[in-house]
């Protein structure tokens, strides 16, 4: 799969960065870069799932973004040359390239068209994380995991009434995406089934009313 961050560049400058990455795989469950390390390249997923995740001050892992088939990370530490913010992880089996920090500098200096799109995918993920961090300080996490049940189930095609969320996203995966522990989504998410909210099943949710989700 081409990168999301490539496929508005040119045939030709598109296969120019891809001829200076490394091809590499990972099975399941297996460290891609380490919180603290100094390695610097930069990387682009072709074909799984990652987990992005981090420790707290006080010791607790928190998980903050399922990355897919299409992304890139790793851009902070090739451009500034500091310690990884983050460690990323395996869900799946993992398909990458890596592109070593010297050419992707090269590229960036070379190339204006390949910087421009480095530029609009940071600001896009800053744009995101803006409004991530705005949830956060305005909203009880119950509150946040209800607002993204509703955007699942509108990414699906349900605007009203009962809605079906399928494949349904892990624990885990919603817990990254609120920037949470799966265990405190597991426990929010078994209030609202108690409560009639919601059916939780085999890779899947059903939201018995849509509106009534989020009212108020």
């Amino acid at each position: 799969m081409v990168p999301e961050i490539l496929q508005s560049l040119s045939p030709a400058l598109r296969e120019k960065v891809l001829a200076a990455c490394v091809p590499l795989s990972f099975g399941p469950g297996k460290t891609v870069i380490e919180e603290n390390s100094l390695d610097q390249d930069l990387y682009f997923l072709q074909q799984g799932q990652l987990l992005v995740r981090a420790l707290s001050a006080n010791g607790v892992e928190v998980a903050f973004r399922v990355m897919e088939a299409g992304d890139c990370f790793g851009e902070f530490a090739a451009i500034d040359g500091l310690p990884r913010s983050a460690s990323v992880e395996t869900i799946t089996q993992a398909i990458l390239v890596r592109l070593p920090r010297e050419r992707f500098l090269g590229l960036m200096r070379s190339e204006p068209d390949f910087a421009m799109a480095m530029a609009q995918m940071i600001t896009k993920r800053a744009r995101a994380m803006s409004a991530q961090l705005y949830e956060m300080a305005t909203l009880k996490l119950g509150d946040r995991l209800r607002l993204e049940l509703r955007r699942l189930a509108l990414l699906q095609g349900f605007v009203s009434g009962e809605a079906l969320i399928h494949p349904a996203p892990t624990h885990q995966a919603l817990a990254a995406r609120l920037a949470t522990t799966r265990e405190s989504v597991s426990r929010e998410l078994s209030r609202l089934a108690h409560a009639g909210a919601i059916v939780c099943g085999r890779q899947r949710i059903i939201i018995k009313d849509l509106a009534r989700l989020t009212a108020g």
